[in-house]
């Protein structure tokens, strides 16, 4: 199994060593559909479908209109409007509580996002398998978000047989990473002590940002 086309992606943000490459892959991705959705992917019947079907969630609603091309964001939610106006015409008010529920958790650019990041997390383990020179890159890496760590160890049967080896290393990554942050964490505390207000903040000074970005992602 060889997933090439994603290769130069995760090598370059793997060495750009952020507090975690698979959100900056992530960032990359879903940009490229929010651009889709601006443009080529208005005139698709079958893109269209879908997006009167699933909609979007406010995230990207949002991401759409902060770009210029207001009309195509004004087409497709148009037609969603048309699947939301039919199910609240329904007389069977369960019936429209379930379809609005459903509305409320489903989106097109999030599906398309998360298959595209599967097949990254695919290939992150087969890289490690077939290229040494990637495994070193990884292992001098901050380290993943929570998501994305998770994402790395379900897909890591795709590491085949380095698989345990691929789990060591990503665990050693995490651990020897979120033990860095939280001493620096305990750093960022410890100034706030007023004996301590010529004490040098060092990388404590960013600790709350990276705690974001390990707990939660990045924005």
């Amino acid at each position: 199994m060889v997933y090439h086309i994603y290769t130069g992606l995760i090598i370059d943000k793997v060495n750009e060593n952020t507090d975690c490459p698979l959100c900056a892959i992530k960032k990359v991705v879903e940009e490229e559909f929010l651009y889709e959705f601006l443009n080529d992917a208005v005139m698709d019947d079958d893109v269209r479908t879908k997006v009167n079907k699933l909609g979007f969630c406010s995230e990207h609603f949002d991401k759409l209109l902060d770009r210029k091309n207001k009309l195509s964001v004004a087409l497709q939610i148009s037609t969603r409007l048309n699947t939301i106006i039919n199910d609240i015409k329904s007389p069977n008010f369960k019936h429209q509580t379930k379809k609005l529920e459903e509305a409320e958790s489903t989106c097109v650019i999030c599906d398309l996002v998360k298959e595209s990041m599967e097949k990254y997390y695919k290939t992150f383990a087969y890289m490690f398998l077939t290229d040494k020179n990637f495994a070193k890159s990884i292992s001098k890496s901050k380290g993943f978000c929570l998501e994305h760590y998770k994402e790395l160890l379900k897909y890591s049967s795709h590491a085949g047989a380095m698989k345990k080896e691929y789990l060591k290393v990503l665990q050693e990554i995490e651990l020897n990473n979120l033990y860095a942050l939280q001493s620096d964490l305990k750093t960022f505390c410890d100034k706030h002590d007023y004996r301590n207000r010529n004490m040098p903040l060092g990388s404590a000074e960013k600790a709350l940002p990276k705690a974001r970005t390990k707990l939660y992602g990045e924005k």
